[in-house]
């Protein structure tokens, strides 16, 4: 990043190869899979780090300042759309002919998973993915939503007892389900 702030350019495409899919990762699930959107929001992102690279001061870490850039254009892109953008799940593969040992239940499992994350506020889905899907620290997920480590750390424990209280209801309710 600092070449790109000095001046060169063509650098930024190392960057932007090393971020493009964590970027977009994490839109799709802030859109709600919009894949369009998705590629948009990475491109924007870019745009924006090109933009304002004077305001990258090298010192913190590039990935935390980039998400905060992130972060702003999911923020910037829920206004547009004007609505909280509900979480659903994806899935590739489309077809299987046959299943692994275990492949069932690890589906049924994701599929249950989705389901609890969906019912989550977003902010509570935008958090548990910036730390447990985006694996990062507490501290840059404090600097990118402009606020302490220790609120960060209680609204994570907290979403994540709410996420597995709605996991247990859902798997339950299907366990009932199974037995009449």
């Amino acid at each position: 990043m600092a070449a790109v702030i000095s001046g060169e350019i063509g650098k930024l495409g190392i960057l932007y190869e090393k971020y493009k899919r964590p970027l977009y990762a994490y839109f799709m699930k802030l859109t709600a899979g919009d894949i369009h959107a998705s590629e948009d929001l990475v491109h924007t992102v870019f745009f924006r780090v090109i933009r304002y690279k004077s305001g990258f001061r090298c010192e913190g870490s590039f990935a935390s300042w980039l998400f905060s850039i992130a972060h702003n254009a999911g923020i910037d892109y829920n206004r547009k759309v004007k609505r909280m953008i509900e979480y659903k799940s994806y899935y590739l593969v489309t077809h299987v002919n046959h299943y692994e040992p275990g492949e069932l239940e690890h589906r049924e499992e994701q599929r249950t998973l989705e389901m609890a994350m969906s019912k989550l506020k977003q902010e509570e889905r935008e958090l548990l993915t910036l730390s447990k899907i985006d694996n990062l620290k507490y501290r840059e997920i404090a600097g990118i939503l402009k606020t302490t480590e220790s609120n960060i750390k209680i609204k994570i424990f907290r979403a994540l007892r709410k996420l597995k209280d709605i996991y247990l209801t859902i798997e339950n309710q299907g366990y009932e389900k199974e037995r009449t």
